[in-house]
């Protein structure tokens, strides 16, 4: 063997060493599935009244990771609870909320792009600014193209004084505010998308559910719902967004009662139990674990909506539920924007309609995430699949009143139901492929 072949095979073990340790490194921190008890919350979760407190001491330990945000929310209370479908209902009524902000708008959100209604959002905040309303951001990098197409309009917010911080799902992770960051070396948020959307206004309002800041959801291509919120159960969203904004690098206010003016008393606080959940990518997953309690408790009815169902764990909870005698609706996308999770979902729609699950396709997008088992409900960001329930940073409400099932009933599943078809199973070989390639790929879907 000469010099020049040597050479081009330690090159080439060297290239497979690095793409066989890059590969570990992937699965190790990204695709493995990590779980830690994070439900029911313990006694010593942070309370509405403990949320400023729990907020300062977190807010005064620099450094933090975005992977310490695991942090357990005691039950409780909601005074409102409020769910908009469409973006034409909820757009408005959102906008609304910002205008009449006196003191602070914040906005986490995963998908906030440039197009019209995102422009329109900037531009009242910008608004805002001028008038003295203090603006706080946390977008994910990828879902808001933060430093690409949309990058004209955060520099312009940034520049009216909003303070923005940004998720770097993709290499490299910079923390700090928006035209100041600095690398992190732990490359912490590397490979998990923060998928939530939160909009936090005065300490006292709260919106958040399925839909971005985008024309899809403003134009009624991607059907979805977002939540109005009131009560104490706000002061404890509130936490979690001024905790999310400091772990990626946002500075708040020092020492403690500085953020007094964030945690107002709430005119109403309430009387429907409320809690805050969340998923956080390190074995964090409130959210997930009070999921599996609601499917598992339900014993009149169940009704789901989801654009993604592929994993294996809660279908089967929804088939056990039908299986014992629940009335189980599932609202699902009658045209995905995911043709391999949809196509995944599919193969089992024989074993879901045996078990007496009704199936309803709308007639589009169908992107809201809502659970309604019994008198208890569930929403927020949560998709029923392994991202989303094990690795993205999500957030979720769970709240007990028979009030908000109504008005999530009769403003969401009749109305949606209503101009859906059945899902039927499927027959034939046409999409078998595909079926079972989803269903393969449900780890990583």
């Amino acid at each position: 063997m000469d010099g020049r072949s040597a050479g081009l095979q330690l090159i080439a073990g060297v290239a497979g060493l690095v793409v066989a340790s890059a590969l570990a490194v992937g699965w190790w921190r990204i695709l493995r599935i990590v779980q830690r008890p994070s439900w029911p919350p313990g006694p010593g979760a942070v309370t509405a009244a403990g949320a400023q407190t729990a907020t300062e001491t977190f807010a005064g330990q620099p450094g933090h990771s975005p992977h310490e945000l695991g942090i357990e929310y005691a039950w409780s209370t909601a005074a409102a609870i409020e769910p908009w479908a469409a973006g034409r209902n909820f757009f408005p009524r959102i906008l609304e909320d910002v205008a009449r902000a006196r003191s602070t708008v914040h906005v986490l959100m995963y998908g906030w792009r440039e197009g019209a209604i995102g422009q329109r959002l900037a531009e009242l905040l910008e608004r805002r600014r001028r008038e003295g309303v203090e603006v706080r951001i946390l977008v994910d990098a990828l879902g808001s193209r933060a430093f690409y197409q949309a990058k004209a309009m955060y520099r312009r917010l940034a520049d009216a004084g909003a303070a923005i911080v940004v998720n770097d799902v993709l290499p490299i992770d910079r923390d700090g505010l928006y035209q100041a960051r600095k690398l992190d070396w732990r490359q912490a948020e590397v490979g998990h998308a923060d998928h939530r959307k939160l909009l936090v206004i005065d300490g006292s309002v709260a919106w958040l559910g399925g839909a971005g800041i985008e024309d899809h959801f403003a134009d009624g291509r991607f059907h979805d719902v977002m939540v109005r919120v009131t009560g104490n159960v706000v002061l404890q969203l509130q936490a979690v967004f001024l905790t999310s904004f400091s772990a990626h690098g946002g500075t708040l206010s020092p020492g403690p009662g500085a953020l007094a003016g964030h945690f107002p008393a709430q005119p109403d606080p309430g009387t429907s139990p409320a809690a805050v959940l969340q998923v956080i990518p390190g074995g964090f997953q409130s959210a997930t674990q009070a999921l599996r309690e609601r499917l598992d408790a339900a014993r009149e009815r169940l009704d789901v909506m989801n654009p993604y169902v592929t994993d294996p764990d809660m279908r089967e909870r929804i088939l056990a539920a039908a299986r014992r005698g629940v009335r189980v609706r599932l609202v699902t996308s009658g045209r995905s924007n995911n043709w391999l999770a949809a196509a995944s979902l599919r193969r089992h729609y024989a074993d879901l309609v045996d078990a007496g699950v009704e199936i309803w396709e709308y007639p589009g997008v169908a992107h809201a995430k809502i659970i309604i088992a019994d008198d208890w409900v569930q929403f927020g960001t949560v998709n029923l699949d392994a991202w989303a329930l094990y690795r993205n940073f999500e957030i979720g409400v769970l709240a007990r009143s028979i009030r908000a099932v109504e008005l999530f009933e009769s403003r969401v599943f009749e109305p949606d139901i209503a101009c859906s078809k059945r899902g039927v199973p499927s027959s034939g070989l046409a999409g078998r492929p595909g079926r079972w390639l989803g269903d393969r790929l449900a780890y990583f879907l």
